[in-house]
């Protein structure tokens, strides 16, 4: 029935653009017609999804290391519409993640990025894996290649590796800002002060040869320490907030990022305002500090109803690791990771981002 369901969709959608001679955009939700029915979403967390420039009018889904493979990745939708898809195509970095990365090491949250240079386009991951020889902390890498598909060729050292106590430097999110200029977001153990977790900004420089340096000193953007619901029932002793992601949206900069403990039900999403620049100053929690904005709302264990704005849809246990970015049209869009049902891990999931109001009276839901 489910096939039969989807087939009625699209049929519709070319029945209506037939008769009109307007192409009907299906929804995010052709794919996923049920929202409770996980069968079509990426197998896979830490998905990031950036549109293809090979022709093929597609998106590629890149993912954390799953089921052998290093940096999994997944083709859908089309067009102005993103889609998603339960079929891994291939692994984009077979051979890890460099040199600096510790034998065995599995490629976390890659941030992923299209860049020309100098009339040379270049496919860029920004992950996370442990360092050689240091105790397992975490940093982050940069790999690039000109195919989408891979294999990304990983740079020497990497571009962010705290050296303070056994801080990380984990969940790099790049994204393209007014006047061209290119920021990276983290999270930042280096400036993290205490039981507290600091997410930072910096600019980027993509260099003719396709190496990224940094272009800017960090600077951090967000603390934990007075943000209630990302400790709720966690004992781990750090207050966690992590996945930055960061987007302009009319004149406005905005910061996507989760909290709490990410195996458990209570992970959730939080939103801040920054204002007009991504790099002057602390953004402000949306809408306070004791409440994410995307949050599981029940029956199973949950954060209590005061400290949630909305759910998403479909419901599903610890909504995180949420990514914003655009569809070729322009419109944002998110992929966000949950605890599957049935127990076997975090799967990520697609839909469209719809914004109303503005500045830090914006408001964002999630439809399929």
């Amino acid at each position: 029935m489910r096939v039969t369901i989807r087939a009625f969709v699209a049929g519709l959608a070319v029945a209506l653009a037939a008769t009109t001679g307007v192409a009907a955009a299906p929804s995010a939700g052709a794919a996923v017609v049920d929202p409770a029915d996980e069968s079509q979403d990426f197998p896979f967390p830490g998905a990031d999804t950036i549109a293809l420039r090979d022709g093929s009018n597609k998106y590629i889904t890149y993912g954390a290391s799953t089921g052998g493979k290093k940096v999994p990745y997944a083709i859908s939708g089309s067009g102005n519409v993103v889609g998603t898809s339960p079929t891994v195509a291939g692994d984009a970095m077979p051979s890890g993640g460099g040199a600096w990365v510790e034998s065995g090491s599995g490629i976390w949250t890659p941030g992923a990025h299209y860049h020309v240079k100098d009339g040379v386009g270049r496919y860029y991951l920004f992950y996370t894996a442990s360092r050689k020889n240091d105790g397992g902390r975490k940093c982050i890498g940069v790999a690039r290649s000109q195919n989408p598909y891979g294999p990304f060729n990983a740079e020497d050292t990497p571009i962010a590796c705290p050296d303070k106590g056994d801080r990380w430097a984990l969940d790099a999110d790049v994204v393209a800002g007014p006047a061209g200029a290119i920021w990276m977001t983290w999270r930042d153990g280096q400036r993290a002060e205490g039981a507290e977790s600091a997410l930072s900004v910096m600019r980027l420089k993509f260099n003719p040869n396709g190496t990224v340096d940094r272009d800017s000193d960090p600077v951090v953007i967000f603390r934990s320490d007075n943000l209630s619901w990302v400790t709720y029932r966690d004992t781990g002793g750090v207050a966690v907030i992590e996945n930055p992601s960061a987007f302009h949206h009319n004149g406005s900069w905005y910061l996507f990022y989760s909290g709490n403990a990410w195996r458990e039900n209570y992970y959730s999403t939080g939103v801040a305002f920054c204002g007009d620049r991504i790099d002057d100053g602390l953004c402000s929690p949306m809408p306070g500090p004791n409440r994410a904005w995307f949050s599981y709302s029940g029956p199973a264990a949950h954060l209590p109803d005061t400290m949630r704005k909305y759910s998403l849809p479909g419901n599903k246990r610890g909504p995180g690791a949420m990514d914003v970015y655009e569809a070729r049209d322009g419109k944002p869009w998110v992929t966000w990771n949950y605890l599957a049902d049935d127990s076997s891990g975090r799967k990520s999931r697609t839909g469209r981002l719809v914004i109303t109001g503005s500045g830090a009276n914006a408001d964002f839901k999630v439809e399929l």
